[in-house]
């Protein structure tokens, strides 16, 4: 099995933190610079996005198709929960993508020299950011950082991503006081995100 992605991808963490937990065997392929436009380097996905998971028989894109695959296979149980489909867990996780996929705007944008601190269209993305924070903030006791599952590794992939970009004030204090709890596990600091080169 292999897993295409890249070590600072929010979204590639957020599965590789299911795999390790559930000692999974696989292969990460680091895909390196995901400004190309070869689908051959994103493992064959036309959109040129990661994660990609080959498995086999089974080739899957987008992180959430791929938890859910991956569940099924390695968690009959769901204990990580991947498999909820309750309305909280569905907003709370619809919360998460968006911020991670706002924040993904705004570092290709100013990767590639735009204006991101003044024009219109990253001015709403950074705000996008600021109320979904503020909204899991007040929602930050369904978070367990004593038995984390698959909300907790969305989460801290998501905060870690943020922090290490430095694309907004991480100024939410419970969130804080669990990104910390949660970064001190071994397994979750395994994966955590290389320094940005200077």
């Amino acid at each position: 099995m292999k897993l295409y992605g890249t070590a600072r991808s929010h979204f590639t963490r957020k599965v590789r933190l299911l795999l390790d937990h559930w000692d999974a065997p696989y292969k990460f392929e680091d895909v390196g610079d995901v400004s190309q436009a070869d689908p051959a380097q994103f493992g064959g996905n036309p959109a040129l996005s990661i994660p990609v998971l080959d498995d086999g028989d089974v080739w899957m894109l987008d992180s959430e198709h791929i938890a859910r695959h991956l569940s099924e296979r390695f968690d009959a149980e769901d204990r990580m929960q991947v498999r909820r489909f309750d309305p909280e867990t569905l907003n709370r996780r619809a919360v998460l993508n968006a911020i991670m996929s706002q924040e993904v705007k705004l570092v290709l944008g100013a990767r590639t020299g735009l204006p991101t601190e003044t024009a219109p269209y990253f001015t709403k993305a950074r705000s996008a950011i600021q109320h979904g924070l503020d909204w899991l903030e007040a929602r930050s006791d369904s978070f367990d950082a004593d038995e984390p599952g698959y909300a907790e590794f969305h989460f801290i992939a998501m905060w870690e991503h943020l922090a290490l970009y430095d694309t907004v004030a991480l100024a939410q204090p419970r969130l804080k006081a669990l990104a910390d709890r949660l970064a001190a596990r071994p397994l979750i600091a395994k994966t955590a995100y290389p320094p940005l080169p200077m």
